[in-house]
């Protein structure tokens, strides 16, 4: 089996802030005059997410991935093994269901501002827009990806909690191609959540 992401990778050294939990919390400040003032509730999002790969039928892959929340948006970090070589198209789809792969369950791209379809380099593009995966000879491929806007927030219009995370079995040609690059049948699927949950 697929190790979860190797010890060593600059997603390994994020550093998350807090528990995670999320959880709402509530300041008291005195003001000046001796009243107490309430600042409004801090909403903490997950530091981390993560979303274990589970292969469509007949076909054969392992992976994982982990989600970090960064000040500027998501950082994903995938690694997969086992898998037919070549450039693979990844991609957040917009419901956290694997149940029926073959049959798309999982919805279409995460798309929150309804864009279309494009590489992560085009604009613009799908907010799950994560670009390819390049598979290796031997079945090992690793994507590390930053998305900006993008968060684990479970509230959010733009969290990537509670989706799915997909890996399609051909490469993602970009804007050329909608709606999804031609980027083929999904291959596996895996549903993101937070990490230790």
């Amino acid at each position: 089996m697929l190790a979860a992401c190797n010890a060593g990778t600059r997603g390994d050294n994020v550093k998350p802030a807090s528990a995670n939990e999320a959880s709402v919390s509530r300041a008291h400040s005195e003001a000046t005059s001796g009243e107490p003032a309430t600042t409004e509730p801090t909403v903490m999002v997950p530091m981390q997410a993560e979303a274990d790969l589970t292969a469509a039928k007949g076909r054969k892959i392992e992976g994982h991935a982990k989600f970090f929340q960064e000040p500027d948006g998501v950082l994903v970090v995938l690694e997969v093994a086992d898998a037919p070589p070549g450039n693979k198209g990844v991609s957040v789809h917009a419901h956290g269901d694997c149940s029926n792969v073959e049959k798309q369950s999982m919805g279409p791209h995460f798309a929150p501002k309804l864009e279309q379809h494009a590489l992560p380099s085009e604009v613009p593009h799908h907010l799950g827009d994560l670009g390819n995966i390049s598979v290796a000879g031997d079945g090992k491929g690793r994507l590390e990806v930053k998305v900006p806007t993008a968060t684990l927030g479970a509230d959010d219009s733009t969290s990537f909690l509670g989706r799915a995370l997909v890996v399609h079995s051909g490469e993602d040609i970009g804007s050329g191609e909608q709606p999804a690059g031609n980027s083929g049948a999904p291959m596996a699927c895996g549903i993101i959540h937070e990490r230790g949950s």
